[in-house]
């Protein structure tokens, strides 16, 4: 009897340090950051990630334009260098606050709910008022592998054949969230 209450003893005793283990490894992960303050780095996070998709696509697809040699090559560079840029989270609309931090980006930048997936071949994206084709640039859930790095799923969307998935990994420089790597997980 008496060993019986000492393993029901230890068995607790394990529980609440294996508990305690687990709440100090994620603490640690997340650098033990006040939540608003959490909010405020994640969408520090968000934009840098969104931020390098836009500037990328906005690079290769005016260099694309600007060499392509025959008609056909211009229309299919002209086509894919978008001219509205929607942004989801989470496959929801971003924060007016993310949404503002991209004045700058030379494009119309929209949130995602001012698209929708046309019934037209391929189903492109296009913007709901004007009916331009257009493309969603996500950044979605963040996972903190330290106070100063984390990882990030987003991608693109301009239609049923075009599009793909990444997994973008950040680091805190200077103060500053900046897009170190990017893995793509999947492309259509």
């Amino acid at each position: 009897m008496r060993q019986q209450t000492y393993r029901i003893s230890f068995e607790k005793v394990a529980l609440v340090f294996i508990s305690l283990c687990l709440l100090t490894s994620i603490a640690a992960c997340q650098g033990s950051v006040p939540v608003d303050q959490r909010s405020t780095e994640e969408q520090d996070i968000r934009e840098a990630v969104l931020r390098k998709q836009m500037e990328d696509w906005i690079k290769s697809g005016d260099k694309a334009e600007a060499e392509a040699k025959e008609e056909t090559e211009k229309a299919i560079a002209r086509m894919l260098n978008f001219r509205i840029f929607f942004i989801s989270v989470n496959d929801k609309d971003p924060a007016d606050d993310l949404m503002s931090r991209f004045k700058d980006i030379q494009r119309v930048i929209k949130k995602l709910s001012a698209s929708e997936i046309s019934k037209a071949q391929r189903m492109p994206v296009v913007d709901k008022s004007s009916r331009q084709r257009g493309i969603i640039f996500s950044a979605d859930k963040v996972r903190w592998h330290g106070k100063d790095s984390a990882e990030v799923e987003g991608g693109y969307r301009c239609d049923g054949l075009c599009g793909a998935g990444s997994k973008f990994r950040v680091n805190r420089e200077n103060g500053k969230w900046v897009v170190k790597s990017s893995t793509m997980e999947w492309i259509s």
